[in-house]
Formats: structure tokens, C-alpha cells, sequence
């Protein structure tokens, strides 16, 4: 039912709407109607630093590629590398070991902290296991010994 002309909804009515339109997803029609539109737009280094702005809340949002999710692992911006997230993003961890190895890690295999310190990607304080099976006989192991 539409609203009568003049007729203004309270802030916490108008956040309620902003909030269910958020989450509702676009039909495909709408999104290749909102790329068409899109493509081929120069935006200038001013609407390109109001859209940062807009979009994280200050223009100084990028820290290099570089950042520490919940469970306290480094990510850091590879998007040419095989195995990369869907944003371009690979554990630190895995390409120090990389790097070590001289080739790329399977997916398969998992790269342990033997400090525990999932930040501490330091090359001498990585160990490979060839399996997640591996590497939970291996904790297994540590648990009895203590």
C-alpha cells in the first residue's frame, strides 16, 4: 500500500526499510541494466575518492593488501596466484611456505605454526603436513604427551 503524498516515515520506520532493501538481491535484468549503464564510465579522482568515502566510511580504506581476520591468520593480496579467494586474497603463511618449497602449495596440504602464533609466519617457525589427517594425528599426539 502506498504512503499518502506527504506523508513521511519516522527514522526508525525509514532505517527498518534501508535495512530489508539491503538484503534484498537485484533480479539478473536489473544487474546487467545497472553494468550497462556503468561500463565505460571515466570517474574522475574526485568521484572515485567520494565513492571510497561513501563506501568505507574514510578515503584512506586500503592498508596495502594486508589484513588479520578473526582467527588471527595475515592475509595478503595475491590475485594472480592460483589459489587465491574470491577478493584476490591468500594466507600469508602458505606463501612463505610457498616460497620455501619453490612451488605452489596443493590445497591438500597444511601449513602448521609450531609456536601457535597464527600471525608468526616467520619461515623457521613453519612446518608442512601433507594432509589435514596429519596434522590432526600430530595434535593428537602433543595432547597425550602432555
Amino acid at each position: 500500500m502506498p504512503t499518502p503524498k506527504g506523508f513521511k516515515h519516522s527514522p526508525e520506520a525509514r532505517a527498518k526499510i534501508s535495512a530489508a532493501n539491503r538484503l534484498r538481491k537485484m533480479s539478473l535484468e536489473t544487474r546487467a541494466k545497472m553494468s550497462e549503464v556503468h561500463r565505460g564510465v571515466i570517474k574522475s579522482p574526485e568521484h572515485r575518492e567520494k565513492l571510497a568515502v561513501a563506501s568505507h566510511g574514510n578515503k584512506n580504506a586500503w592498508k596495502g593488501g594486508r589484513y588479520t581476520d578473526v582467527h588471527g591468520y595475515v592475509f595478503l593480496f595475491c590475485p594472480d596466484h592460483p589459489l587465491s579467494s574470491n577478493r584476490g586474497y591468500v594466507r600469508e603463511h602458505r606463501l612463505v611456505m610457498e616460497k620455501r618449497l619453490g612451488r605452489i602449495l596443493l590445497r591438500t596440504e597444511i601449513t602448521h605454526h609450531i609456536n601457535g602464533i597464527k600471525d608468526d609466519n616467520r619461515d623457521d617457525n613453519l612446518s608442512l603436513f601433507s594432509s589435514l589427517g596429519e596434522h590432526i594425528k600430530f595434535h593428537r599426539n602433543q595432547e597425550e604427551r602432555l
